[in-house]
């Protein structure tokens, strides 16, 4: 379960009064998330409610995270954006720990999407591409080069000789990117397929922009198609890859300096969600509570764009 705090009907209650929402029926935890405490709340008014209380973020991230997403959501996009209490509010307290309140959208998360399915989700990746562009908004990427660094320095003991040889590569090409003159705005930062909502074929919600920073487009990309493109062996299907990066070119034109370093992009890609893994592993060895996901998966895709398979 993803509950990492416990709240009680009482505590959920008193919090729901702030809003004109109607009355907590009943609530139940989450079964999937990493870093978040989640719960789903059913109302008396019919209303279906998504309660998500956060474990390490700051408050201040979450300000820019309400103002990226009402921005989108303001577009028309199909991203889910924190109800606001009687008083304007977004942001509240439990536990001494920020909460957001969502409405909850109807849909599931592929296991295996099809090249219609990729297509839809690189359209709407290159919607929200182009309005992040005409945005002013700015903040950290949270897994840029500094955090890639720091992870490195705290995996690297676990990891053999030749993986940290890879890593090394890799923050240097890191460096390299950041100097290149590529498109530059607020991405996802963590666009896989769990955080993709389906109802009737169609997308329905794009969820969870805690990762999200300012970085390369490019990279944002890189991420969605290491995770919505690949095979049955874990690898990146060239049609599928194809298929995707035409859709989103219906949205914005990838620029000649992009195209040339689209395979690196998925290299960065592939090693930051590597770094991630592997830094949850190594906080549960030292006896943390958080949900494991594969790192050698992304090792593998890195290997893949290496040409080293």
């Amino acid at each position: 379960m993803a509950v990492y705090t416990e709240l009680t009907e009482q505590q959920i209650g008193d919090l729901l009064s702030a809003y004109e929402l109607g009355d907590l029926q009943s609530f139940r935890g989450a079964s999937d998330g990493i870093e978040n405490t989640t719960y789903f709340l059913s109302l008396d008014s019919g209303a279906e409610l998504v309660l998500t209380l956060f474990e390490s973020l700051s408050k201040d991230a979450l300000l820019f995270y309400i103002e990226f997403t009402s921005a989108l959501h303001n577009k028309d996009l199909p991203v889910p954006c924190p109800l606001r209490d009687k008083l304007g509010f977004a942001l509240q307290t439990l536990m001494a720990k920020p909460v957001l309140i969502f409405p909850r959208v109807a849909g599931e998360h592929l296991r295996q999407p099809g090249i219609e399915e990729v297509r839809k989700m690189a359209v709407v990746l290159g919607k929200i591409h182009q309005h992040s562009l005409s945005l002013s908004l700015q903040h950290p990427n949270p897994q840029g080069l500094e955090w890639m660094q720091r992870t490195w320095a705290i995996v690297s003991s676990s990891l053999s000789e030749q993986e940290n040889q890879m890593l090394a590569e890799q923050l240097r090409l890191k460096e390299k990117h950041l100097a290149l003159d590529l498109p530059r705005a607020v991405i996802h930062g963590d666009l896989f397929r769990d955080n993709v909502l389906f109802f009737d074929g169609e997308i329905s919600g794009v969820i969870d922009f805690y990762s999200a920073g300012t970085d390369s487009l490019l990279l944002d990309m890189a991420i969605a198609v290491n995770d919505w493109c690949t095979d049955a062996q874990g690898l990146v299907n060239a049609e599928k890859r194809i298929a995707f990066i035409h859709a989103y070119e219906s949205q914005r034109r990838l620029s000649s300096e992009e195209h040339k370093y689209w395979q690196q992009a998925q290299q960065l890609a592939a090693t930051c969600f590597w770094l991630s893994r592997q830094h949850q592993q190594v906080q549960v060895w030292q006896g943390a509570e958080q949900v494991l996901k594969d790192p050698e998966s992304c090792k593998k895709l890195l290997l893949q764009h290496l040409n080293r398979l």
